[in-house]
């Protein structure tokens, strides 16, 4: 299944009405069970600062979850940002044979350079400022080295649209959590400045900009071969 996140009850009407597809949501007011196995979703803070991932922890708290062997996320915003849509869940199957993972919101990020950063290094930090200073703390927390793919790599996926293998997901998470447990938590400028020309570059959620970026950086540290479904998107 891929679950779309959404906040707000008038965001329902938004919901891809297909067979692969389930509304999640995101707020207490909307679902309740949110918080079910995960305290620390009882905060508003919280739950806002880590946008989907509060999905990605919920669901991986509970799984299975669902029959699928596969699992997958999306927002009620995609429309907005890609017109890609699965019509079934056979398509799904189908178009996973062959590759770790698929997702329908790249952008192409070559030829961009911010001072000495390049590639998806430059993009987050042209777009949140100081986040390449925050990702290398966090890291450095646990002793993570950034993989050269996030400086060279041509086209990365974005926007935590995705979908892979309920087994990887759980990989994920079990590398992940700690480190977005840890971005939470830590003091850093990145999480305060607000020295940005982008307008979206909302504080509150920091931490959901850095936290978009590890999926990146987890499918390139263990050399997964990613489809890239749909337009792709200039930086």
């Amino acid at each position: 299944m891929i679950y779309q996140c959404y906040f707000e009850l008038e965001h329902t009407s938004r919901l891809f009405q297909h067979e692969a597809y389930r509304g999640f949501g995101l707020e207490p007011i909307v679902n309740p069970s949110i918080v079910d196995r995960c305290p620390e979703l009882e905060s508003a803070v919280t739950r806002v600062a880590m946008t989907e991932y509060a999905a990605f922890l919920n669901i991986w708290r509970h799984l299975p979850f669902d029959d699928d062997d596969w699992i997958g996320f999306t927002s009620y915003r995609q429309i907005e940002k890609t017109d890609f849509v699965f019509r079934s869940k056979a398509e799904i199957e189908q178009l996973l044979t062959g590759y770790d993972f698929l997702a329908w919101h790249w952008w192409r990020v070559d030829g961009i350079q911010k001072g000495a950063l390049t590639g998806a290094a430059a993009q987050g930090e042209r777009s949140h400022p100081l986040i390449h200073s925050f990702t290398l703390d966090v890291l450095a927390c646990f002793g993570f080295d950034l993989p050269d793919a996030y400086f060279l790599e041509p086209e990365v996926p974005f926007a935590n649209y995705w979908v892979l293998d309920k087994r990887r997901f759980k990989a994920y998470m079990e590398w992940s959590w700690p480190l977005v447990r840890c971005a939470l938590d830590i003091e850093h400028s990145y999480k305060s400045n607000s020295r940005s020309w982008n307008k979206q570059d909302d504080k509150r959620k920091a931490v959901g900009y850095f936290m978009e970026r590890l999926f990146v950086i987890w499918t390139q540290r263990e050399g997964m071969r990613g489809r890239r479904l749909g337009p792709i998107h200039q930086a």
